[in-house]
């Protein structure tokens, strides 16, 4: 769900992070080659020459960029999955090397974990007195305030009387005057199809 950090980088630290991506691309560029080669004959990685009498960018070298250029949209989409999936975190946490969730704030891990638990929420309104309930569509992932876009919400008084419902409604708090709830149970649907198959 993100494509940037959430705190803003400076220009020093963009330039950095382009740097060192683009050489993990032409890195595995080189592995792809080297893998290829025993299939492939006549093929090789050609690393660019500075020399005098010779053309920097021949026909090889822009065939090179070209099929660099690919494998780094490929990385892009690896790394955005491997982010937002936290599948580095998630290993370090399988062989136990680790209980740290990440970088981000629990309100990032929560709601990019992707599990069912957290995809229903009741947040509580104190001040009116209501509660809303349905299912997350998307969050903000801004330090300002916290935003939710909730979908098939109906809305309570703190009787739980239902005052209204909508197909869908968005949120804003401040990031101290938020209280969620998390009502639903992994077992929750198996126990309910087999009292009504009962």
């Amino acid at each position: 769900m993100q494509l940037m950090g959430r705190a803003k980088k400076d220009q020093f630290e963009i330039l950095r992070r382009t740097f060192v991506f683009g050489l993990s691309a032409y890195l595995a560029t080189f592995c792809i080659y080297w893998l290829a080669s025993f299939y492939f004959t006549n093929l090789n990685f050609q690393v660019f020459k500075f020399a005098k009498d010779v053309e920097f960018l021949d026909a090889s070298s822009i065939k090179l960029i070209f099929y660099a250029s690919l494998v780094s949209v490929i990385c892009a989409l690896a790394w955005l999955y491997a982010s937002n999936y936290k599948l580095l975190t998630r290993f370090l946490q399988l062989i136990a090397a680790t209980k740290r969730y990440g970088d981000e704030d629990v309100w990032d891990f929560t709601f990019n974990s992707g599990r069912p638990e957290v995809e229903y929420i009741h947040l509580r309104d104190f001040e009116k007195r209501i509660t809303y309930a349905g299912w997350v569509e998307a969050f903000s992932e801004t330090e300002k305030q916290r935003e939710l876009r909730l979908r098939d919400v109906i809305v309570y008084d703190f009787g739980g009387e239902i005052l209204f419902d909508t197909p869908r409604v968005y949120l804003a708090r401040k990031m101290d005057n938020i209280d969620i709830e998390f009502p639903y149970r992994s077992g929750q649907q198996n126990d309910e199809s087999s009292t009504s198959a009962g």
